[in-house]
């Protein structure tokens, strides 16, 4: 073994540059874009169909398959978001919409699947006068609970109300237009 100073050996040295020769190497494999496969252009990852798998002008005129099955029910909502929810409520009660709109995003960090939260939060961006976080939040609940059409209701109302605190006079009336076709299935 030959010495090249103090206590360092050809060996080590050779050693060390191996290492980062190796690590360099794994660094840029690990960048490399693999190869494109047959039938899957490489720019748009889109699946270009032969023309042998397209279908027949007949079996274009077949009906359609069944529409997919309703949405499952929303899971619970866990306790910790229930409390933070009427924490919330008890905030707006006192006046203090600052505290009951934190209240209500902690309570959407652990159900952001929540629909009620989400029209919750809505609410409270509106007595905010943050039109447009409470419109967007009560399309998001209108998202989440699509079968809830009390809840519905609630959104379009919101809905309508942050379009007309934008100017949107028009947004406004088509929602209200909304409101008035659920009332009137709502009976």
């Amino acid at each position: 073994m030959t010495q090249v100073g103090e206590g360092v050996s050809v060996v080590t040295i050779r050693g060390g540059r191996m290492a980062a020769v190796l690590l360099v190497a794994m660094t840029l494999a690990a960048c490399a874009v693999p190869a494109p496969r047959p039938g899957i252009p490489a720019e748009t990852g889109v699946v270009v169909a032969p023309e042998d798998a397209l279908p027949s002008p007949e079996e274009e005129m077949q009906p359609a398959a069944p529409a997919p099955a309703p949405p499952e029910p929303a899971a619970p909502t866990a306790p910790a978001a229930l409390a933070l929810a009427a924490q919330s409520e008890q905030a707006v009660a006192a006046g203090d919409l600052r505290l009951a709109g934190l209240q209500l995003e902690r309570a959407l960090r652990i159900a952001p699947r929540d629909a009620d939260l989400w029209s919750r939060l809505a609410q409270v961006r509106l007595q905010q006068g943050e039109f447009q976080q409470a419109e967007r939040m009560a399309e998001r609940s209108l998202q989440l609970g699509s079968a809830d059409r009390d809840l519905a209701l609630a959104n379009w109302r919101i809905i309508a109300a942050a379009r007309e605190g934008m100017g949107d006079a028009e947004g406004a009336r088509r929602a209200l237009d909304e409101v008035r076709r659920l009332e009137r299935a709502l009976g």
